[in-house]
């Protein structure tokens, strides 16, 4: 290597395009015509750089050439290429950040964020690539207070210590790159300002044992398919005045006790538990961007994240007080521990609101996201962007921030929105994670396959769920076999007139796994299926079923929706409830409501008041899934062996249920089902059996006794047990 004058150093090339690193020892370039090195030198501090022209040809009039390096570069230093006709150009990092070479060379293990040691606030922020990053404190009116650099360290993390004295302040991070200086908010903050402006120096981790020395312990859950999820969105479930709510639509609103809706009758948390869930999983809190936290306007469902590790402060009772949003929602959490109710986290880290605007792609431009062959980015979302587990760092931000939620604000489950987006490897490394916190911690997502380019066999999708021990998938294909596609508004399911679709149904009740010669099974165990027919996406059922029946009234359609909801709760597997479905929640027929107004999204109390009796029939349907083991069953070997579908006519389906143990209360359990408009007479092998449930009765307690024939009324399900 030779030294270059710095007088040759300074002017301008107009033929190089533009130049970026594609390895840690190649360069593409792009000009107008094409060079050799002794055209053009390679430059790094001053110092010139041996390079050889590996690849060259031309595209739509502009050459692209590959360039090779002697030795790997480094990214700490600035490269440019330099012609001998007095100009030069940057080479930027570009994709080199998405090699594998980049992960083992950079990837971090150290601290993130925030923290307090030895009385002294300490930061750590992660970028290889920054040539720069300074640490900006602001006070109360956004003055700045202190400007400090930030000490770069081993593979690419930014420290600095700062004294007690600026606890609680603002604070930002002043990120150069090669793309330019920008402030941005910590990635890793946990408390921030009101709309996330800004990051606040607090250990938040503290500040929670400080102010809650003693939590509530997570209520038992002895098995997964012990549990009963319940979901709501916080702003939806106490927003409307018939709850009764001193807190409509916030944090401390989800827990409040002794609500009741004008007519006298359980609202709220209450109500939840009359019910008879396990677990409430609420629609999502990170910090999102589509709703102002001051004015908690426009709605909106919160799938816009922000800032991961922070809270929404939308749903505190003060938006502007960073601490506000955090001890209401532990709050909340241990509320909900004392009355018995688990707590699941809605995870959407998938992509991010505004890519462009992301503390992430400030900090590394480029590494956090994931791109299609061509340079473009991937947009399996639907949203612009997918973020990249399968990149080291990626990886760590979703354990990070997951057990961070887990092991601080004890959540006791966590569903994975667009779960396919992720990888297989990154979800399994979360289940080992929570297996060290707690084994008892559920994990289950949507996993659909989407377009994201990633290989197939590495997509977290439902297809892959025998490479995810312990990790649920929803099932959709029983959903639509219920209900009809989601897709398509006007299709029917079982329940509302296609009995073509009876197969698919079968399987869901037996947990999707095989029964040899009876159905066959998506997956390997009932634990990987989470059960449903409605969520908060897309038409409510009870609109589903108007759009798909429009012929019938309001009382066939919620016996269809009853029907519907009672084999979801009795199949094998874990339930899954959307809050209002058991009393013919409606949208007024629109599918898409992440934005609708309140007048859409709230809960109606008065509604589940005029359908009492449906409430109270799917309360009952849910005590008999509790009373009977053979409804819980986690074991596709305890399916096969004691369950067992009967011979019936089209549209009836009629399964027994034997007992786990001899000392269950109930030895045999037939359930059947009937879709049909007509009344079905059975005989039963003995007259000794028991009535439980039958037309808009259900009952833990017989409701007939020493029965030997029984009747399936249409649009309805009886239960015999002995």
């Amino acid at each position: 290597m030779t030294k270059m004058k710095s007088s040759e150093l300074a002017l301008m090339h107009p033929q190089l395009i533009s130049a970026e690193f594609l390895t840690f020892q190649t360069i593409l370039v792009e000009s107008k015509q094409s060079f050799t090195k002794e055209d053009v030198q390679l430059v790094s501090n001053q110092t010139i750089i041996d390079y050889a022209v590996i690849s060259q040809q031309q595209d739509g009039g502009v050459e692209r050439l590959i360039l090779e390096v002697e030795g790997a570069i480094e990214l700490e230093s600035v490269y440019e290429l330099v012609s001998a006709t007095q100009g030069r150009i940057r080479i930027f990092p570009g994709r080199v950040v998405q090699t594998s070479l980049f992960d083992r060379k950079y990837s971090y293990e150290g601290p993130l964020g925030v923290m307090m040691d030895d009385g002294m606030l300490s930061l750590f922020v992660w970028s290889p690539i920054a040539e720069r990053i300074e640490c900006v404190v602001y006070d109360s009116t956004e003055s700045v207070l202190k400007t400090s650099e930030m000490k770069r360290g081993d593979r690419g993390v930014y420290q600095i210590t700062l004294a007690r004295e600026y606890e609680h302040t603002r604070y930002r991070y002043r990120v150069t790159t090669y793309l330019g200086t920008t402030e941005i908010v910590d990635p890793y903050a946990k408390a921030v300002t009101a709309n996330g402006q800004f990051g606040v120096l607090s250990d938040v981790d503290q500040e929670i044992r400080q102010r809650f020395p003693k939590r509530k312990k997570r209520p038992i859950l002895v098995k997964p398919t012990d549990a009963v999820i319940y979901e709501a969105h916080i702003r939806d479930f106490t927003i409307d005045a018939t709850s009764g709510s001193t807190h409509p639509g916030q944090y401390l609103g989800v827990s409040e006790r002794g609500t009741r809706s004008p007519a006298g009758k359980k609202t709220g948390l209450d109500y939840v538990l009359d019910l008879g869930v396990t677990h409430v999983q609420l629609l999502p809190v990170h910090f999102f961007g589509s709703t102002d936290e001051i004015t908690r306007s426009p709605y909106n469902w919160g799938y816009d994240p922000v800032n991961w590790f922070a809270l929404a402060g939308s749903y505190a009772s003060d938006a502007t007080n960073p601490r506000t949003r955090i001890f209401e929602y532990v709050e909340m959490i241990d509320q909900l521990h004392a009355s018995g109710i688990r707590v699941t986290f809605d995870v959407v880290m998938n992509h991010v609101y505004i890519r462009e605007q992301a503390a992430l792609e400030h900090l590394v431009p480029g590494y956090y996201f994931r791109y299609e062959l061509d340079g473009t980015l991937a947009n399996g979302t639907g949203v612009g962007n997918d973020t990249a587990s399968e990149r080291f760092m990626m990886k760590r931000l979703i354990v990070d921030c997951v057990t961070y939620f887990a092991e601080v604000l004890q959540i006791d489950a966590f569903r994975f929105d667009l779960m396919g987006i992720h990888d297989v490897e990154t979800m399994n490394s979360l289940r080992t994670a929570f297996d060290g916190i707690d084994p008892t911690i559920l994990i289950y997502g949507e996993g659909w396959d989407l377009s994201t380019p990633l290989p197939d066999r590495r997509k977290a999708t439902s297809a892959s769920a025998a490479r995810m021990p312990g990790i649920g998938h929803f099932n959709d294909v029983f959903r639509d076999a219920l209900k009809g596609s989601t897709f398509n508004e006007h299709d029917r399911g079982f329940v509302s007139g296609d009995l073509w679709k009876e197969g698919e149904v079968r399987n869901g009740i037996a947990g999707s796994v095989t029964l040899e010669n009876q159905t066959y099974g998506r997956f390997p165990e009932p634990t990987y299926s989470i059960n449903y027919v409605e969520a908060h996406d897309n038409h409510t059922l009870f609109d589903k079923l108007s759009l798909a029946r429009p012929d019938l009234d309001e009382k066939q359609l919620l016996h269809m929706s009853r029907l519907a909801q009672t084999i979801v709760i009795l199949a094998e597997g874990i339930p899954f409830l959307h809050a209002g479905q058991e009393f013919g929640r409606t949208k007024q027929g629109v599918e898409n409501s992440y934005n609708a107004p309140d007048a859409i999204n709230r809960l109606d109390w008065t509604l589940r008041d005029r359908h009492f009796e449906m409430v109270d029939y799917i309360k009952n349907i849910l005590q008999i899934r509790r009373m009977h083991g053979g409804f819980r069953l986690h074991r596709a070997n305890q399916i096969q062996e004691s369950l067992h579908f009967l011979p019936m006519r089209p549209g009836v389906i009629a399964y027994e249920v034997d007992a786990i143990h001899s000392y269950d209360a109930w030895q045999r359990t037939l359930v059947v089902h009937n879709v049909t408009d007509e009344t079905i007479e059975i005989a039963l092998d003995h007259p000794m059996w028991n009535l439980h449930v039958q037309g808009d009765e259900a009952s833990v307690t017989p409701i007939e006794k020493g029965v030997a024939k029984i009747k399936v009324l249409p649009l309805s399900t009886t239960i015999a047990t002995c």
